[in-house]
């Protein structure tokens, strides 16, 4: 996965109209939430933290994306490349926020390529 930072501007289902992304898999997967018919709006600046234990140690996850869908569903959306997808920090985020939506009637997906094959909901 390549790095690369940057500004996506003038959309329409972000609250902000901008968002900031940190990767290019960030950046393809924000295009395809603008263009998603079953989106309602999303966002980067959502501000959740997710407690997690790594190590012994409380951690706080922040998660990429908060996703309203047009029925009223949630869901948290988090993206990865290789090699995160094979850390244990990021098995272990990925429980925790599990758990969170779980609590909360959301799901949680992991994005792992630009492919709309992931995203259940997204057509």
């Amino acid at each position: 996965m390549v790095s690369k930072k940057g500004t996506l501007t003038n959309l329409k289902k972000s609250p902000y109209r901008q968002e900031e992304y940190d990767s290019t898999l960030e950046r393809e997967y924000m295009v395809e939430l603008e263009r998603a018919p079953a989106v309602k709006n999303w966002t980067k600046k959502h501000g959740i933290k997710i407690p997690y234990k790594f190590l012994g140690l409380t951690r706080h996850y922040l998660p990429d994306f908060m996703v309203e869908y047009k029925d009223g569903s949630k869901e948290i959306h988090e993206t990865k490349g290789l090699p995160l997808l094979l850390w244990l920090s990021t098995k272990l985020k990925g429980q925790s926020a599990e758990e969170f939506c779980k609590a909360r009637g959301w799901r949680y997906k992991l994005i792992t390529k630009g492919s709309q094959a992931f995203y259940g909901k997204i057509e």
